[in-house]
């Protein structure tokens, strides 16, 4: 089962990263979002599939830069990506997969271990938009509480409403 997930998609994902220059100029929104796409969680786990959306983002935004891995953003400014901007880039582009997922017990379980094992705040995302209902309040809680506490506001204030 392919993960229904648009190219344009990934590209709204990673334009406030690499900025439109880069993603016009390159294939690199269309080998990612193959990646995303032909996900099957019979073939790979979720860490697997996080790590070859990290490998392609790698290898792609330094192919593309010529091994700089500065880019011009949106707003004419250049930034230098650090590892900490590549890993996450790719948590956004998991982000996507996780959105995908249709809320059952299951989806729930799988999701949940990955961020447990994982720093992921896509999946702490998805787990507190779409699965609520899988939660004591006070296990709710302490998702709200881990969240604020684990990452700066400006990556979570447009959707963490608690």
């Amino acid at each position: 089962m392919a993960i229904p997930v648009d190219v344009k998609d990934v590209e709204r994902v990673l334009r406030p990263w690499l900025g439109s220059l880069l993603l016009s100029s390159s294939t690199l929104v269309a080998d990612v979002g193959c990646v995303v796409m032909e996900y099957a969680p019979y073939r790979h786990t979720l860490q697997q599939l996080r790590d070859i959306i990290a490998h392609e983002l790698l290898t792609g935004v330094n192919r593309v830069t010529g091994g700089s891995m500065c880019i011009v953003q949106d707003n004419y400014r250049t930034k230098r990506l650090t590892l900490r901007d590549m890993q996450w880039m790719t948590d956004d582009v998991m982000g996507l997969v996780f959105d995908s997922l249709t809320p059952f017990s299951a989806n729930f379980t799988k999701l949940n271990d990955y961020a447990l094992h994982e720093e992921s705040l896509a999946a702490l995302r998805v787990l507190y938009q779409k699965y609520r209902s899988f939660f004591s309040d006070d296990q709710f809680d302490f998702l709200i509480k881990m969240i604020r506490s684990i990452y700066p506001p400006e990556r979570y204030m447009a959707w963490l409403k608690n």
